[in-house]
């Protein structure tokens, strides 16, 4: 199903298609979704040029940790800092990588190897087409505030998932 092609962009830019990593290939083929990881090689500073966006359409992920809860997600705009509850701090570079098998740069907001509680920032609803990290360098997924809030649905993909 998954193959390496091209396709021309809104902007006239050939961009390649990439394969997603094996546990966000896994997670996109059980819920059925179409979502495509594009390679877009430009520098962080010029991304948004790139893309043809606003800095606040392109979302990060930061993993959150509790020392008596379980870990969750925070999805917001890159040059946002999440909002931290009561004895909650952002995961290193490291334990994201050891908690999650990504990266902290390209980690995406689903298709981890558990799921998580996931924390949407408002703002980032409010755009038409949010571009989210792919799990792999330099690999963006395009996809609308309403894919993102399904993708991320704890309470639902928790009981598909347990069944």
């Amino acid at each position: 199903m998954w193959y390496r092609t091209c396709v021309r962009f809104y902007n006239g830019t050939v961009l390649k298609i990439l394969t997603p990593p094996p546990g966000l290939l896994e997670f996109l083929e059980r819920v059925g979704s179409n979502a495509k990881v594009y390679e877009i090689t430009s520098s962080a500073e010029h991304l948004g040029l790139s893309l043809g966006c606003r800095e606040e359409e392109i979302i990060t992920t930061t993993l959150i940790l509790h020392a008596n809860k379980a870990p969750r997600l925070s999805v917001h705009s890159r040059n946002q800092i999440p909002e931290l509850l009561s004895s909650e701090r952002a995961a290193n570079p490291t334990q994201v990588y050891l908690l999650t098998g990504y990266s902290a740069e390209w980690m995406p907001p689903f298709g981890l190897p558990h799921l998580l509680e996931t924390a949407i920032d408002s703002r980032c609803l409010e755009s038409p087409c949010l571009y989210i990290p792919a799990g792999v360098l330099n690999g963006w997924m395009v996809i609308t505030p309403e894919e993102l809030a399904n993708l991320t649905d704890f309470k639902l993909w928790s009981r598909v998932f347990a069944a």
